[in-house]
């Protein structure tokens, strides 16, 4: 087959690591891949801030490098030039709103949905309204398709993950804290995330916190250890080093650090923030499931699995159970047959409902 993904940059966001995977191990698969990534303008503000990363993080390159196929840039997806027959995948909102400008019928579009806008509903009608074949990474992206354009996805294709990459690197012994993502984005409800890290901090006050994300710093967080930007050695180390690690998010698509932090060895605690975590997560056999923004709730099943030794090993062990199931190459292998299914199809399938 002949493949396209459309990105809407490079970065370390984790859509893009998700298309490099699935893309390279596509190419291992003998199909004929590359990657086409919408051109910053020179001086734009989101490229500065790149170049910035880039010096002030060598070792935090974007995933985009790590592709070992072709790239291609652009800045009008209408002047690139596709192949006869070839499958051009929008991955993410953005880039699956550009594909509405290729009118052409020798193509064969597929939008490949990761994550979802819940407070923007026009915003998700623009990027999958147009009846063509749907990609999802999870069911609750699967129920939000339906609902917002009465569509149905051709495919749910969870992300998977790479236990070569994330594994427990630090003596069971030397695990004594607490852990979690944070983001100043209102999806990840960066006020939930505090405010459990303030409860637990004033009723375990020895327990080390350990937190890492994109940005700086919180100032509301001065007795926490805080990594920005780290490399996936030290991510897996933070991880680690961990006994609990918690999700506080309010919306996901799909939430791979939870899978990294199982691998890892962590008991996790999630929110209940889409099906993507349900999808993951069966409340008191591999994590608990608590309520969207209940600081009171998230806090308490940390303290529990803190304080029960035996439970949090039977959490961690229904844990290592569902690393296995979500591996990459099941992932790969169901999204190689789904497009095989598409490649199938008439060219301009694009008109015709999806079953």
């Amino acid at each position: 087959m002949k493949v396209a993904f459309v990105l809407p940059c490079s970065s370390r966001a984790g859509g893009i690591r998700v298309v490099v995977i699935a893309a390279n191990n596509l190419i291992a698969k003998g199909h004929q891949v590359r990657i086409l990534v919408y051109k910053l303008r020179t001086f734009s503000r989101s490229r500065l801030r790149r170049q910035w990363v880039k010096i002030r993080y060598p070792d935090t390159n974007d995933w985009l490098p790590l592709f070992k196929g072709q790239i291609d840039t652009f800045r009008d997806l209408v002047k690139c030039r596709f192949e006869c027959g070839e499958i051009v995948i929008g991955a993410g909102l953005w880039a699956c709103r550009e594909l509405t400008k290729l009118t052409t019928n020798s193509i064969k579009k597929v939008h490949y949905i990761h994550g979802a806008m819940p407070d923007d509903v026009s915003l998700m009608k623009a990027a999958w309204g147009e009846n063509i074949p749907k990609l999802a990474v999870s069911s609750y992206l699967e129920d939000t398709v339906k609902k917002v354009c009465g569509q149905k996805v051709l495919a749910i294709i969870p992300n998977g993950i790479d236990t070569t990459e994330y594994f427990p690197s630090v003596p069971e012994n030397k695990r004594d804290g607490i852990g979690t993502i944070f983001e100043g984005w209102p999806r990840k409800d960066p006020a939930t995330i505090l405010g459990v890290l303030k409860k637990l901090q004033e009723d375990c006050p020895h327990v080390p916190q350990r937190i890492f994300g994109p940005g700086r710093k919180p100032r509301e967080l001065p007795g926490s250890v805080y990594v920005q930007l780290p490399s996936v050695d030290k991510a897996r180390d933070i991880y680690s080093s961990s006994l609990v690690w918690f999700l506080g998010s309010r919306s996901e698509g799909f939430p791979a650090p939870l899978l990294e932090a199982m691998a890892c060895g962590c008991a996790v605690v999630s929110t209940n923030c889409g099906g993507g975590a349900l999808d993951i997560m069966k409340d008191g056999v591999n994590g608990f499931v608590t309520e969207v923004g209940n600081v009171e709730e998230i806090a308490d099943k940390v303290k529990l699995l803190l304080n029960n030794d035996e439970l949090r090993h039977q959490i961690v062990e229904g844990a290592k159970v569902t690393v296995k199931r979500f591996s990459w190459e099941n992932s790969v292998d169901k999204l190689e047959r789904v497009l095989h299914t598409v490649d199938s199809m008439e060219p301009k399938f694009s008109k015709r409902s999806i079953v």
